[in-house]
């Protein structure tokens, strides 16, 4: 089956184009005649500096209060007790969470739920192939 090589069953496109490039021309040329004529007395913003401009001692600034913050948290005491006790409780042989029953107990029984559920659902997924 051979392709048709005339255009002219796609000719319309080309009017429809022509037509939609005619009416968006003009439209802008209506918007352009509608758009207020800027105020020369007014400061144009420029599409070099996207930002406000800051003063020329605003690094300064921004590092002084750096600085205020960073004394103000120096100042603070640091509470002696609170760190001695973590130290201390480190270094006691305090038995670990693994050795009691009930945890163990739950993560077997997870587990064998996980894998039942598990198992089934790629089962239903092979089967329904």
């Amino acid at each position: 089956m051979g392709r048709d090589q005339s255009d002219a069953g796609y000719e319309w496109i080309n009017a429809w184009a022509a037509s939609a490039m005619a009416e968006t021309s003009s439209a802008m040329k209506d918007e352009a005649t509608l758009a207020p004529e800027p105020d020369p007395a007014q400061p144009r913003p420029s599409a070099a500096t996207p930002f406000p401009s800051f003063p020329p001692d605003q690094l300064a600034r921004d590092i002084a209060e750096i600085e205020r913050a960073r004394d103000a948290l120096d100042a603070l005491p640091l509470v002696a007790s609170v760190s001695t006790h973590r130290r201390t409780q480190a270094l006691t042989l305090v038995p670990s969470r693994t050795s009691d029953m009930v945890p163990v107990v739950i993560g077997g029984v997870l587990a064998l739920v996980m894998l039942t559920v598990f198992g089934a659902a790629a089962a239903m997924t092979k089967l329904a192939r």
